[in-house]
C-alpha cells in the first residue's frame, strides 16, 4: 500500500503543473504573435506583444490590453481596452479561460469578433 502511495505521489509531482489565471504567454490563433499577460501593481492586468512574424514584427512591444479585471460573479475577465494592430482598432472585451485556452470577445458597437489564444508552457 505504501509503494502504490508513493508510486503515485512521484507520478503527480513529475506532471506538468497548469498554470491558473490570465498571467503568461500567449500565442494567437494564427502563430503569429506572443502577448505576454502580467498583473500591475494596481492589480489589474495589461498585455502587450513579445513577438511578431514579419511584416508585423514593428507591433512587439506595444500594448494591446490594458486595466483588464477578474469579474468572480460573471467568472470572467472584463477588458475595457483591448487593441488589434493590424485593423487599428479598440474595442472592449471579455475574457474567458478554459485550461490553457483564452477566448477574447471583443465588441465595438455592434460589431464582435473572438480571438482564441493558446498558453505557452515557459
Amino acid at each position: 500500500k505504501q509503494m502504490v502511495i508513493t508510486v503515485l505521489t512521484s507520478f503527480l509531482m513529475a506532471m506538468p503543473v497548469q498554470k491558473e489565471g490570465i498571467e503568461g504567454i500567449w500565442l494567437t490563433s494564427r502563430q503569429d504573435s506572443k502577448i505576454e499577460i502580467s498583473r500591475n501593481p494596481d492589480g489589474t492586468y495589461s498585455g502587450k506583444i513579445i513577438w511578431a512574424m514579419p511584416p508585423h514584427n514593428s507591433y512587439e512591444g506595444m500594448l494591446v490590453m490594458k486595466d483588464v479585471q477578474y469579474n468572480s460573479a460573471q467568472g470572467c475577465y472584463k477588458c475595457p481596452w483591448v487593441y488589434d494592430p493590424r485593423l487599428n482598432i479598440a474595442a472592449r472585451a471579455k475574457i474567458t479561460l478554459s485550461g490553457d485556452t483564452m477566448i477574447v470577445h471583443a465588441t465595438k458597437g455592434i460589431i464582435s469578433k473572438n480571438e482564441v489564444f493558446t498558453r505557452l508552457v515557459e
